[in-house]
């Protein structure tokens, strides 16, 4: 999963972070689980936003942009999955 618009990010400490795909040093706080468990990920259908959630309690919102692709999801397991501008609600999972 690479986020491609403005995100949220919540460490394990419960600290929400706002974040934008390359933004450099302050993009640092999302780094910390990489390697945890995913205890869940979701897809809301309606809208296009993504939830995932670590194991140690911290987890990333992505929202849908109006204009451009927000996120691609895809991985050993997964079907693909593209969000496109303004969330694409006709899509299916």
């Amino acid at each position: 999963m690479v986020p491609e618009t403005p995100f949220l990010f919540r460490d394990a400490a419960g600290e929400w972070h706002e974040l934008a795909p390359g933004t450099g040093v302050s993009f640092a706080p999302v780094l910390v689980p990489f390697g945890q468990a995913l205890i869940a990920v979701d897809v809301r259908r309606r809208g296009g936003a993504l939830a995932i959630h670590f194991q140690d309690g911290a987890g990333l919102w992505i929202g849908s942009d109006p204009q451009f692709e927000s996120w691609p999801l895809a991985g050993r397991g997964v079907d693909p999955v593209m969000v496109g501008p303004g969330g694409e609600d006709n899509w299916e999972l």
